[in-house]
Order: structure tokens, then sequence, then C-alpha cells
């Protein structure tokens, strides 16, 4: 059809059967981004897609490529094919874009098994562009020891919005072994590193709240005023909530 709905709509239910796949998998070089797009998704729902890292190239994801269904089709290449969405983060050709949803995707799925692969991405990560911070939120979110070692690593990192993720991921993680980091990182330089520094020592409990309370009376002038705000935000919180 020279109408693209209609071809987006042939490809969803061809990809339903096997039979029709090969037909749909043409239909990722399609002369429109819909139906291009739509024609991975499609593939990708019936677990039939390309490796993730060809179907990048082909539809620019993360150059032209833009949509919000990327997210989508991400979600559903981790469920069906992990393998090839780790191939993909590991491809130094491929746009920071990409991996961004890759990345989004992996946390999103709350799959444990995927922590190692996120806490090597930390660890071999060339900048500090937007690409580590989503790293750091990543493994912050699926909680998994496995990547304790690569956030206390971003606690020294170079960039605030580096350290700032890795803070946020330590307090999820309930990484008790940051504690000492996090109290060197309430008197940063930068307001959002203090600010997820204090929000962290409080999640990890008493090693972190013994910590907070040392600052409070002992740290320079900036982290005595972080420390004392996160206890008194927090305390003012628990009292509101009792």
């Amino acid at each position: 059809s020279r109408v693209p709905q209609e071809r987006l709509l042939a490809a969803e239910a061809l990809a339903m059967f096997p039979s029709g796949r090969d037909r749909v998998t043409e239909m990722l070089v399609d002369r429109n981004p819909d139906v291009r797009l739509g024609a991975a998704l499609a593939l990708a729902q019936n677990q039939a897609a390309p490796p993730a890292a060809q179907i990048v190239r082909q539809l620019a994801l993360g150059t032209r490529e833009r949509s919000l269904l990327v997210a989508s089709l991400m979600r559903d290449l981790v469920d069906a094919d992990p393998p090839s969405v780790e191939a993909l983060l590991a491809d130094p050709d491929l746009p920071d874009a990409a991996k961004l949803s890759a990345v989004d995707a992996l946390a999103a799925s709350g799959r444990v098994e995927h922590a190692p692969l996120v806490a090597r991405m930390a660890k071999s990560s060339r900048g500090d562009d937007d690409l580590l911070p989503r790293i750091y939120h990543a493994l912050g979110r699926i909680g998994h020891p496995s990547g304790h070692e690569a956030i206390l690593h971003g606690l020294t990192h170079s960039s605030w919005a580096v350290r700032a993720a890795a803070a946020q991921a330590a307090g999820s993680t309930g990484l008790a072994d940051a504690a000492p980091r996090l109290g060197e990182l309430l008197g940063d330089a930068h307001w959002w590193v203090r600010f997820r520094s204090g929000e962290a020592l409080w999640r990890l409990g008493e090693p972190g709240r013994t910590v907070l309370r040392a600052t409070a009376r002992d740290g320079s002038p900036e982290a005595r005023e972080a420390a004392a705000l996160t206890i008194e935000e927090r305390e003012g919180a628990g009292s509101e909530g009792a």
C-alpha cells in the first residue's frame, strides 16, 4: 500500500505469524519512519526482532528517530533478547541516545541479572555525559549488590552529576560501605551532590544517621548545613507520619 498507516497495520498483523516475519523485517527500511518503528515494535513484541544493534542502525535510533515509542521498543528487546541489548551497549559506534533508552529499559525491567552488565558499563564509560548518570540511576533501580563496587567508584567521579547519581544509588541499594564517602560529599561544592548524599545517608539507617549527626556537629560549614537540613527534614517528616 502507498498509505503508511495501512503498511503499519499490515506489519503488526504479519508479525504474529512466523511465515510473515521475513516480510516485516524488510519493512525495517520502509521510507516512512513510523512504519519502520512499528515494524520493529511488532517483531520485538513477537520475539522475532533482529539484534538490537541492527535495529538501532536501520532505524537511526538516537539520531533521526526520537519517538517516545523507542522506549517501548527497548523494553521489548530487553524482554526478548537481552544479549543483543548487551552487545548494543558495548558497541562504541552507536549513539549515546540509543544507549540511554537501552539503559532505561534494563533498569525498568528490574531483573537482577542485568546488574552486572550495567555495572560494567559504569566502569568502562569513557565520559561524564548524560549516559553515565543514567547508568548509576539504573544501578539504583535494579538494586543488586553486584553494582556496589561501581557505585563506590562513582562517588569519586569528577562530574558532579555522576557523584549525585551514585549517591542516590548508594542509598537505594543500602550500600552501608558508602557511608564514610557520603559523609565527605556532604561538603561537596555542588548543592545537588550534598542533597543526594544526605538523603542516601538517612536511607542507610543507623550507620548513615550516625555520620549525619557527627557531620552536623563537626563538619565544614557546607557539610554541617547539609547534614542538619537532612536530619531536620527527615525527622520532621517522621513526626508528621506518626
